[in-house]
């Protein structure tokens, strides 16, 4: 293992210090992006699990080393999403760590509920750059005479299809008072990757709990959507 324990184990000791404890119980929940949760509990004489209300801010360096860890494995058979260091009062610990496949399951599920905001943030992004660098912005200036760009839609529909052979075709549909219009717009590499993913995911790894599907269609207001909200702006057929 390529985590100096010792040096974690020290810094957690002299740092977590409010209850008089049997036990100090860290925890590290990873996701497949490499984000994580750090839990730290402290186990009372009493029995009692009371979970810390101290920042790990200055101790940070030690912490992040069990991430990096995880980067340095997660290619490998090694790898691990669950990390779970046991602290005794006499300083001595034990220390285990393992992947949890229900766990990853449950942070993909996680993921694909809330994919279709990234679509939508991401298609925002992309008409913008593309318009303003086509000139099909509208545009005026400001009271200071700086120039500043208006929105050129009001609404759209985005259609997301993977074809038989894996292959994504789309349609770009926006509305502007009343009016529409197709735009042919080509889609950045990382954001075809990206669909390509989510149905893979959903249609593999989540098919016991996600419907089957191959077009995602996405009505964006031009705005954020709530999370509260996902039927009624996406749809998967």
């Amino acid at each position: 293992m390529n985590v100096n324990l010792v040096s974690l184990t020290d810094a957690l000791y002299e740092h977590y210090k409010e209850h008089k404890y049997l036990k100090l119980n860290i925890e590290y929940e990873f996701t497949v992006s490499g984000s994580y949760r750090f839990l730290v509990r402290y186990l009372l004489e009493s029995g009692e699990v009371v979970p810390t209300i101290i920042s790990s801010d200055s101790i940070d360096d030690e912490v992040e080393k069990v991430s990096e860890y995880f980067q340095e494995t997660i290619q490998t058979e090694e790898k691990f999403n669950r990390f779970i260091l046991e602290l005794n009062n006499d300083k001595t610990y034990s220390q285990k760590h393992f992947w949890d496949s229900q766990k990853e399951k449950q942070d993909l599920l996680e993921s694909a509920e809330v994919f279709y905001q990234w679509v939508n943030y991401r298609m925002m992004s992309m008409i913008f750059e593309y318009e303003r660098d086509n000139n099909l912005v509208p545009t005026q200036y400001d009271d200071d005479g700086d120039l500043e760009y208006l929105s050129s839609w009001d609404s759209g529909i985005f259609t997301f299809y993977i074809n038989d052979k894996e292959e994504l075709e789309y349609k770009i549909e926006l509305t502007q008072d009343g009016e529409e219009r197709i735009l042919n717009m080509p889609l950045k590499d990382y954001f075809v990757e990206g669909i390509l993913e989510h149905h893979k995911i959903t249609n593999t790894e989540l098919a016991d709990i996600w419907q089957p599907w191959s077009t995602m269609i996405l009505k964006s207001l031009h705005y954020d959507i709530p999370y509260d909200k996902r039927e009624e702006f996406v749809r998967y057929i």
